[in-house]
């Protein structure tokens, strides 16, 4: 019956959140053989890392409600967000951020009124 009622107003569903997640995870992974096929290993390194947080996201949202599974993406935002670019081991640090950003957007494709814990960088 919640089911029926959210998609009659537009929400979407567990199963959606999840194929969308499961979906934006396989078009991170062709991003990350692309970059490899061109000698762009940093690249590789970002896509398959969103790739592996979409992943979890579908997962999350296939076993828990959808705004108890947002909270949990919000909070490893939160855990992995880097405030400030460091000026060593910049790499590193960007993969992390790019972690941080993926698991915002995870969460707020769930609850548009989340805060936001992830900002981008100046």
């Amino acid at each position: 019956m919640e089911q029926a009622a959210n998609e009659a107003i537009g929400e979407p569903t567990k199963q959606d959140l999840a194929q969308t997640f499961a979906d934006y995870a396989k078009a991170a992974r062709g991003t990350a053989i692309k970059n490899r096929s061109k000698g762009d290993n940093f690249g590789d390194e970002l896509a398959t890392k969103r790739a592996a947080v979409y992943d979890m996201a579908a997962d999350l949202v296939r076993r828990m409600p959808p705004q108890e599974a947002a909270k949990e993406m919000i909070e490893r935002a939160k855990n992995a967000h880097i405030r400030t670019p460091p000026l060593i081991d910049f790499d590193r640090a960007g993969v992390q951020y790019s972690t941080a950003r993926a698991w915002q957007f995870c969460a707020l494709k769930i609850d548009p009124n989340l805060p936001e814990v992830a900002p981008k960088w100046d």
